[in-house]
C-alpha cells in the first residue's frame, strides 16, 4: 500500500473504473458514446487531430541510445529521454514505466512516458487500457478509437482527470504490446506539449 501510494504521487495521475478483469462491464462501465470510432481522424475536442506534430529532434527506442525499447519515435529537441530502471517502482495496472521523456528543459511541465504491458494479453485492447487507466484514480469523459502509430495498429484512449487532459496510445510491437501515455500539470500544459505527442505518434515504428 505504501509502495502504491508512493507511485501515484510521484507520477501524479489519475482515473475510473471500467472493464472487469474477464472482459464483462461493470456498474460504471464507460457509457456508448466512449466506444471505438469507427474513424482514426476527427478535428476538435477529444481526438484534435488537426494538431501538427512538432519538429524531430531526438530519436528514442534504438537500441545504442538511452532508452532502448521495441519501437522507436521521434521528441522534440531539448525533451530530456531518460530509462527508468526501477521496473516495478513504477507499476501501474498492467504497465511497467520503461522511458521517461521530460519536457521542462523544453519549458514545460510534464511527461511522454513508455510502459511496458506485462501478463497475458486481454481479448481486446479497451480492458488492456480500462486497467491502466482504472489504477489512475479518477476520470471523466473516457473515449477510445482504433488507429495508427505510424505504420502499426494502435488503440487510444483520451480522458480528463483532476489535472487536465490524458492521452495514451497502445502500440503492438514485435515484443508485445507498448503504451505512450502523455500527461501534464495542467489542460494549458497539456496543449503545449501535445504536438510533441503527435509527433511520438505519427513517427512510431518498429526497430531497423
Amino acid at each position: 500500500m505504501i509502495r502504491r501510494v508512493a507511485v501515484l504521487a510521484a507520477l501524479t495521475l489519475t482515473v475510473v473504473t471500467g472493464c472487469t478483469e474477464d472482459g464483462k462491464e461493470s456498474a460504471a462501465t464507460p457509457s456508448p458514446s466512449a466506444s471505438p470510432t469507427a474513424s482514426p481522424v476527427a478535428a476538435g475536442p477529444p481526438w484534435y487531430d488537426e494538431v501538427a506534430p512538432a519538429a524531430a529532434g531526438t530519436t528514442v527506442g534504438p537500441e545504442s541510445t538511452t532508452c532502448p525499447l521495441p519501437i522507436t519515435f521521434s521528441v522534440p529537441t531539448k525533451w530530456k529521454v531518460e530509462a527508468v530502471t526501477s521496473g516495478t517502482d513504477f507499476h501501474i495496472g498492467p504497465a511497467v514505466l520503461l522511458c521517461e521523456i521530460d519536457a521542462k528543459p523544453a519549458g514545460h511541465i510534464g511527461f511522454l512516458r513508455v510502459w511496458r504491458i506485462e501478463g497475458a494479453t486481454p481479448r481486446t485492447p479497451q480492458i488492456t487500457l480500462d486497467k491502466f487507466i482504472d489504477d489512475y484514480g479518477t476520470a471523466e469523459q473516457r473515449q477510445y478509437r482504433r488507429t495508427k502509430a505510424g505504420p502499426l495498429d494502435s488503440f487510444e484512449a483520451t480522458w480528463t482527470s483532476d489535472d487536465g487532459r490524458k492521452r495514451a496510445i497502445l502500440v503492438s510491437s514485435l515484443y508485445g504490446k507498448i503504451l505512450i501515455t502523455l500527461g501534464g500539470a495542467d489542460d494549458e500544459e497539456f496543449t503545449a506539449m501535445f504536438p510533441a505527442y503527435q509527433l511520438a505518434k505519427s513517427s512510431t515504428n518498429l526497430p531497423e
